[in-house]
C-alpha cells in the first residue's frame, strides 16, 4: 500500500526536525522559532531549506509554521488530531474542560485563514508545553491539517471538534509524549 506523497513529505520533514532535536542543535532550533514572526522569519529560512522544506512567510508556508511550532515544543504524541491535543491541554486534573480553554478552542476553530490558524496554534503549543502538564503533539497530522486548511478547513474543524468535545468516549493517553522526543523536565510516561 503506497502512501500519499504529501504524507511522505510530512513524515520526512518532521523526521528531520526530530533529528535536530536529537542532536540538540540549539542554534537551528532557535532560528526555527524565529519563524513565528514576519520580521525574523528569514532567520528560519536556511534551516527550513536545509530540511527540504518550502520557504515562505508565517501562515503561508506550512513548513515554516510546523518548524517553528516544533522548535517551540518538540514533544510529540500519537494523537488522532490537534483536537485531542487541545482537549488534553484544556482539561483539569479531574478531566473537566476549563472554560477559558474551551473559549480559546472555539477561537482556534474560527480561524479563517492559514495565517490566523498559525497564530492560534502558537498559543496552544505554548499551553501544551506548560510546566506541570506537558502535552505532546502529532506534528505529522498537524502538518497535513494545516496544509489543507484553505481548502478543507470545515472537515478539519469538525474532526478537531469531535475530538475535543468527545462524549462517552474513554479518555485517551495518546497525547502523552512519545519517548522519541520526551525532552521535558516532567516525568510523564512515554508511549510506545
Amino acid at each position: 500500500m503506497s502512501t500519499h506523497p504529501l504524507q511522505e513529505r510530512a513524515t520526512r520533514f518532521v523526521g528531520a526536525l526530530r533529528l535536530l532535536q536529537k542532536k540538540q542543535d540549539r542554534g537551528s532550533l532557535a532560528a526555527l522559532r524565529r519563524g513565528f514572526s514576519p520580521a525574523t522569519v528569514m532567520d528560519a529560512w536556511p534551516v527550513v531549506h536545509r530540511l527540504d522544506g518550502e520557504i515562505g512567510l508565517p501562515g503561508e508556508s506550512v513548513y515554516v509554521d510546523i518548524a517553528a511550532l516544533f522548535a517551540e515544543h518538540p514533544v510529540e504524541s500519537t494523537a488522532r488530531n490537534f483536537g485531542d491535543t487541545c482537549r488534553a491541554v484544556a482539561t483539569d486534573d479531574k478531566g473537566v474542560l476549563i472554560d477559558s480553554h474551551e473559549r480559546r478552542f472555539r477561537r482556534l476553530l474560527a480561524s479563517d485563514s492559514p495565517t490566523d490558524l498559525a497564530g492560534q496554534l502558537r498559543a496552544w503549543i505554548r499551553l501544551a508545553g506548560k510546566p506541570g502538564k506537558v502535552v505532546g503533539v502529532n506534528y505529522e497530522a498537524l502538518f497535513l491539517d494545516m496544509r489543507f486548511w484553505s481548502g478543507s478547513a470545515q472537515k478539519t474543524r469538525v474532526e478537531w471538534a469531535r475530538s475535543f468535545w468527545r462524549s462517552g468516549e474513554e479518555s485517551s493517553s495518546a497525547t502523552a509524549p512519545t519517548d522519541s522526543t520526551a525532552t521535558t523536565e516532567t516525568s510523564l510516561p512515554a508511549q510506545t
